[in-house]
């Protein structure tokens, strides 16, 4: 797979994730793959649907010739964004698992469980979107009315 189709890959979950177009809002997971134009604004995608797979080179082909049709300066500086807010994530990311792994120490250092820290319980819980973060979720819309 090429870069640009995996960048399209991910665009389409990007968009869906946030609503962008109305049939984004439901079942892409589950019975399609979405390949959407990296850039923002543009509303290009194509459909891959689960059950009846397109081949893989037409699929490269489709991207390419859409892309093809922005001018390449647009392609890159969004490529350069995704993958900028890609590396800030992945950093404010490793950020947290740092609180967590230190909060573990300390814990195990004062002879205590080191899984038993209520703070580090919710970041970890955060971080790996568990069931335990609808607790923490609860808790802040009861508190707020």
């Amino acid at each position: 797979m090429t870069a640009i189709r995996t960048a399209a890959e991910h665009a389409g979950r990007w968009k869906a994730e946030r609503g962008q177009a109305p049939h984004y809002s439901t079942g892409h997971a589950q019975w399609w793959t979405c390949l959407a134009c990296p850039l923002d604004g543009c509303e290009w995608h194509h459909d891959d649907r689960h059950d009846a797979p397109a081949d893989p080179t037409a699929l490269e082909t489709l991207v390419h010739e859409h892309v093809a049709g922005h001018a390449l300066v647009d392609v890159l500086a969004a490529l350069t964004a995704a993958r900028d807010a890609t590396a800030a994530v992945n950093a404010s990311n490793d950020r947290a698992w740092d609180v967590v792994r230190l909060r573990r120490q300390e814990a195990a250092a004062r002879g205590e469980d080191p899984y038993g820290d209520p703070l580090s319980r919710m970041v970890s819980a955060a971080l790996v979107g568990s069931e335990e973060r609808q607790a923490v979720r609860a808790a802040l819309t009861a508190s707020h009315g």
